[in-house]
């Protein structure tokens, strides 16, 4: 062994290259999980405001009976009502999706209403933990 310090310089730069790579993976798997409760915190926000929404629809109901509207203004405000909430879900579920860019694409674990509702499900434990821990 003429040069031992060769090999000091390289068992440094071995241990800098794996220490870098490590942090790397850890740094992206906590990216990961923050755009998924981020996901998830906004999938639940949605619902809520989508509850909302039926309340109003059914006092707007209430109102419309009270007023003795016709059956055909009553069927046209449903009608319109509903084509209203299914844009409002295909356009909310789209413009999570859209806000990732491309790196992010395979991080989305669903592409329409139905399958978001499913992610929510699925993480809804994480979702109440976020939303019911206590400040410290």
């Amino acid at each position: 062994m003429e040069h031992p310090w060769i090999f000091y310089v390289l068992f440094f730069i071995l241990g800098h290259a794996t220490c870098r790579l490590l942090y790397f993976l850890n740094a992206t798997r906590k990216s990961i999980r923050i755009l998924q409760l981020t996901q998830v915190s906004c999938l639940f926000i949605i619902t809520r405001a989508l509850e909302n929404f039926h309340y109003a629809k059914q006092y707007r109901l209430a109102i419309m009976k009270e007023n003795s509207d016709s059956e055909h203004n009553i069927n046209a405000f449903t009608i319109r009502f509903n084509e209203e909430l299914k844009r409002y879900k295909k356009k909310s579920v789209s413009q999570i999706i859209e806000a990732h860019g491309s790196f992010f694409k395979e991080v989305v674990e669903f592409a329409d209403w139905e399958s978001a509702m499913i992610f929510l499900e699925a993480n809804r434990d994480s979702v109440m933990n976020f939303l019911t821990e206590d400040e410290q």
